[in-house]
């Protein structure tokens, strides 16, 4: 039991009301002031005004730092939210072939009889010229590259967390079930 149910208790006996009239006068729930006093749940700022007005003195000091708690719960939202853009944004790279190109070029050259092929992730015309030498292209194929393939994973791992740790965040949709 908390020092505040404690607290709650021993003022609600010094003034000989029952537990009911307590909760009417707060202004909550004969259940919530029971759960309060049992040390079950810590109170909204709001609840904590009610029983600084209803008992009129102050539970400030016996309430854990809502501030605390706040800053934490925000900190995990933007968390949550860096989270899914880094996983949107590498799934993007991942799709565009950003880092790793999947269509090669594949160029020939005749060159006094010798032939020669060169292959590139880069189109570089229909004709290109290195050195003495004229490159044609003569072909392009799409090949499917394990490294894009790992960023499509690991960004669906970023967005599934992104979308877990928010909705840890807000368990309300659990309580609704309840």
């Amino acid at each position: 039991m908390s020092s505040l149910g404690t607290e709650l208790k021993r003022l609600r006996a010094n003034k000989k009301w029952t537990q009911a009239f307590a909760a009417r006068e707060i202004g909550i729930q004969q259940s919530y002031l029971s759960k309060l006093e049992n040390g079950q749940f810590i109170p909204s700022p709001d609840v904590i005004e009610k029983l600084n007005t209803c008992y009129q003195i102050s539970f400030d000091h016996l309430v854990p730092n809502q501030e605390k708690i706040s800053n934490s719960t925000n900190k995990l939202k933007w968390g949550s939210i860096i989270l899914i853009a880094t996983g949107i944004l590498i799934y993007l790279c991942a799709v565009l072939n950003i880092f790793y190109p999947e269509t090669y070029f594949t160029y020939q050259a005749k060159n006094q009889g010798f032939w020669a092929i060169n292959i590139t992730e880069m189109y570089k015309g229909e004709k290109y010229i290195e050195g003495d030498v004229v490159y044609e292209i003569i072909g392009q194929r799409d090949v499917s590259r394990l490294e894009n393939r790992a960023l499509m994973v690991s960004s669906a791992v970023l967005i599934l967390g992104g979308l877990l740790v928010s909705l840890l965040i807000n368990k309300s949709w659990l309580k609704k079930r309840s």
